[in-house]
């Protein structure tokens, strides 16, 4: 967009013109200052007043060319190139519904999501509420991929059960506002994977979008495993047997393989200042009123 429509995309969506938040009950603004003036807005609204002098019309002659290239130096600007698009294939996560026991001691069932590259087991803050349970205060520092920290502090311990098997377990979760997106992400086409019918699966809506209650991490991935294996040629799942049912993962056919490819380009440059310095010009903003009491105070 255009930084005209920046600002009036921010007035429209009540942003606050620090921080870029929107202003909700739990809204706390950032301390950080701008990187020009160090006052309360954001660097991008910055208002450069040794330029406050250009062409309104939009048109300058030689002379003011070569007057504002003495004041002013060079403007670095640095471009940046994404790709979006859906991949050739997609990779299906292996998930069960798997029952957990809640305050009255009565069995829910709730979808999880195995992953042998976690050290920890998860829950979601929802699912806890809806299984009543009572949490410990327990912190813990999760760092994902490129270092990235994630703080827990709180857990709890659960106890579940495979719907096919006898098999049960107790389990220390750590509890997470969310755990991942949609799984997943848009309905499966499984109409020539060929799945033998004689075989209980851990999730017979693996195939369908959902959410995500629990985390298995890799202290209890290997333990669920069986011998029981499937694998196909070209771009189909695995099958793979577990005390919680046949669960189904890996490689699939994209089912969008045509869907254009769409390229966005991102231009970064110094002189976006003077353009918000005109858009300030024509769209003041708006000062806020107060009220007598407001006054008296």
């Amino acid at each position: 967009m255009q930084p005209k429509q920046h600002l009036n995309c921010a007035k429209q969506l009540k942003l606050c013109f620090n921080c870029l938040q929107l202003f909700t009950k739990s809204y706390t603004c950032s301390k950080q200052l701008c990187r020009q003036c160090h006052k309360r807005h954001h660097t991008l609204l910055h208002i450069d007043k040794q330029n406050q002098t250009t062409n309104d019309k939009g048109s300058t002659t030689n002379n003011n060319h070569s007057a504002n290239a003495k004041a002013t130096t060079t403007a670095e600007v640095n471009t940046y190139c994404s790709l979006k698009s859906k991949p050739r294939n997609h990779i299906l996560l292996a998930t069960a519904i798997v029952d957990v026991k809640n305050k009255s001691g009565q069995y829910v069932p709730c979808r999880a999501l195995l992953d042998s590259g976690s050290q920890l087991h998860f829950i979601t803050e929802r699912c806890v509420q809806h299984l009543r349970l009572p949490r410990t205060q327990t912190h813990a520092s999760i760092q994902d991929i490129s270092k990235v920290n994630t703080a827990t502090h709180h857990s709890v311990s659960i106890h579940l059960r495979s719907r096919h098997t006898d098999w049960h377990t107790t389990l220390d979760c750590a509890i997470l506002s969310s755990i991942t997106g949609t799984t997943p992400p848009s309905k499966l086409d499984t109409t020539s994977w060929k799945i033998p019918k004689d075989i209980k699966l851990a999730d017979e809506q693996f195939d369908q979008p959902g959410s995500i209650d629990l985390l298995i991490g890799a202290d209890l991935f290997y333990e669920i495993l069986q011998t029981g294996r499937c694998t196909c040629p070209d771009n189909f799942p695995v099958l793979q047997e577990t005390v919680l049912g046949w669960t189904i993962s890996g490689r699939t056919a994209d089912t969008n393989q045509n869907e254009p490819r769409h390229t966005f380009l991102v231009r970064e440059d110094s002189n976006l200042e003077h353009s918000l310095n005109r858009i300030w010009e024509v769209e003041p903003m708006e000062q806020s009123t107060k009220t007598a009491e407001q006054q008296a105070c």
